[in-house]
This record gives C-alpha cells, sequence and structure tokens, in this order.
C-alpha cells in the first residue's frame, strides 16, 4: 500500500482540507474543516513528493478518521468529498 507524497497533499486540497497555519519547518499541517468549525488535522512532510509508506499511511488515516483502505480511496480520488462527508457523519465526527 503505497501512496504518493504529493498526489496525496493535492488530493486532500481538493476534498476539504486546507494548509493549517501552524508553523513547522519540516511538516505541512492540513486542517479539515467543516461548517465554520476545524475538526482534525493531518500532516505531510515537506518533502513529500515521494511515495508515502505504509506506517505514514497508516498514521494519517488515524487522523483522518478513516480506514487504510477508505483513506488510500481518499487520497487516490474514488472517495469523492460528499462521500468522505457522509462517512464522518456516520462516525459522528462531524
Amino acid at each position: 500500500m503505497v501512496a504518493n507524497g504529493k498526489k496525496a497533499y493535492q488530493s486532500l486540497k481538493k476534498k476539504g482540507f486546507s494548509d493549517s497555519f501552524s508553523k513547522s519547518d519540516d511538516h505541512k499541517y492540513l486542517e479539515f474543516e467543516h461548517d465554520g468549525k476545524i475538526h482534525f488535522y493531518t500532516k505531510l512532510s515537506h518533502g513529500s513528493k515521494k511515495d508515502l509508506g505504509l506506517p505514514l499511511i497508516t498514521q494519517m488515516a488515524v487522523q483522518c478518521k478513516l480506514s487504510k483502505k477508505e483513506f488510500m480511496d481518499l487520497v487516490n480520488c474514488p472517495l469523492s468529498k460528499e462521500r468522505y462527508l457522509e462517512i464522518l457523519e456516520e462516525k459522528g465526527v462531524v
């Protein structure tokens, strides 16, 4: 299970994540905001142009409140923003 870091960043931005104002020299923080409230965040290394390995995918999936498969679908685009919101609502996150 591998995801491209740059593609993951771009996909998350399209799915409702925005760049956080948190300052970090080694990571990009992305916040998920819905209905004017920040619900959670995830982070990527600034050097995220390479593939993300399983440990980071697992960590990001947990941060995004998804299973690893759901997270991979989110970053590889079969999972739409609308379906992602439905999953978060089903889990009581938003």
